[in-house]
């Protein structure tokens, strides 16, 4: 059982805050439908094609997402559609409403989300005649931009004011920057994209990637970035003068997110996360390997080894996923088996994990073992709950 969602989205004359029509269509009509939203936004009704009515459940926080409500819809009779308005202002990493860029995504959970149904989304946009929407197409009929009609992450929506950002090109890579400072760092990114893909198409699976679109948000703090299909989003360039410094700051964070073109299947939201990340970052450091640029791999393993030991390990008792240490604690399990066993039993490992249907550890495991043995096997069970990877007691069997 499904449904459909269609968006339609307004910004106030300020560009401040957002309005939002959502008018949801079952499959299978339905008695109850929860989902959950931003506690930041307000609902002005839920209206249904039966008598029906609405209640706020429990307030809660979704992983990754802004703190939401939850909201119950019940019918007299089965529900075949369901509209829901509200309005207000969002807050959430790298989201941002303002005039010259708009960026909205699940972090600030702006778009309903944990449906009881699956839905599948369309959003439109209007009174954005002046601006560029990236993986969009604009109705000139309808004067809207409309999301959503290719295979891209759910309300993940980048919005730059025309007349207000720059573009650097190089083939199929388009990076988006509002700050002409940032240009030597745009051309840099779109120098290095194609040697890093080319490597990468050279050492992993065959994938079919079209336009990739980088976008610098030029936050005032930050210098994280996200990945989603054809899509970077970068907080912030922090600037060097150094040259060496922003070609090393260039390559390590592009390398790592096109690494999750491979390596981003398992669940972000369980201790499953560890493969993601462990596998983008080992990626971009046999590319930095391949290069010959050893002073940057070193530099990245020294401050791996100053971070982990004070994380969790990558398999808690609860399973959950662990606040900190996903992006370091695997990558320095691969670097004891780096050291032990080779570059070339990592690129092994990683071939092994891209090339999995179903990205689980368990998963991965068995095929390591079926594949590489029961040495490199146990190094990794153990290394999953082990407090550190220096000891004697790590690697015994």
């Amino acid at each position: 059982m499904a449904g459909k969602a269609d968006v339609l989205v307004r910004f106030t004359d300020d560009f401040g805050a957002l309005s939002v029509k959502c008018a949801v269509t079952f499959e299978n009509p339905v008695n109850t439908f929860t989902f959950s939203l931003s506690s930041l936004l307000v609902v002005d009704s839920i209206l249904s094609d039966v008598d029906s009515q609405w209640k706020t459940g429990r307030e809660w926080n979704p992983r990754f997402q802004h703190k939401s409500n939850e909201y119950v819809v019940s019918g007299e009779a089965s529900m075949r559609e369901i509209t829901i308005a509200y309005h207000g202002k969002v807050s959430g990493w790298c989201n941002i409403v303002e005039k010259r860029r708009i960026a909205l995504s699940a972090y600030s959970a702006w778009t309903i989300s944990e449906t009881s149904v699956p839905l599948d989304f369309l959003f439109k946009m209007e009174g954005m005649e002046d601006y560029f929407v990236i993986h969009a197409r604009y109705d000139e009929a309808e004067k809207l931009w409309v999301y959503g009609e290719t295979n891209h992450d759910t309300g993940n929506i980048i919005a730059l004011k025309k007349g207000h950002y720059h573009t650097a090109r190089a083939g199929s890579f388009s990076f988006y920057f509002l700050n002409e400072a940032e240009r030597a760092y745009a051309e840099s990114y779109a120098y290095y994209y194609d040697d890093i893909m080319k490597y990468y198409l050279s050492v992993f699976p065959q994938k079919n990637i079209g336009n990739m679109n980088v976008v610098s948000l030029g936050f005032k703090k930050g210098s994280g970035a996200y990945f989603r299909e054809e899509l970077i989003v970068i907080e912030k360039i922090n600037f060097s003068k150094r040259p060496n410094k922003m070609r090393d700051d260039v390559v390590s964070l592009l390398a790592h997110e096109l690494g999750h073109n491979w390596f981003f299947r398992a669940n972000t939201s369980s201790w499953e996360d560890w493969l993601n990340e462990t596998g983008a970052e080992w990626a971009a450091l046999l590319y930095i390997l391949s290069i010959g640029n050893q002073k940057l791999f070193s530099k990245k393993i020294k401050q791996g080894k100053m971070a982990y030991k004070r994380t969790p390990v990558i398999k808690p008792p609860d399973l959950a996923r662990p606040a900190k240490g996903v992006h370091t604690r695997g990558v320095m399990l691969f670097y004891q088996i780096y050291r032990k066993h080779g570059a070339e039993t990592i690129l092994e490992l990683l071939r092994l994990l891209a090339g999995l249907e179903e990205v689980t550890t368990d998963r991965f495991l068995s095929e390591v073992r079926a594949q590489m043995g029961d040495t490199i096997y146990h190094l990794i069970a153990q290394g999953l709950t082990a407090a550190e990877y220096t000891s004697r007691k790590w690697g015994s069997r």
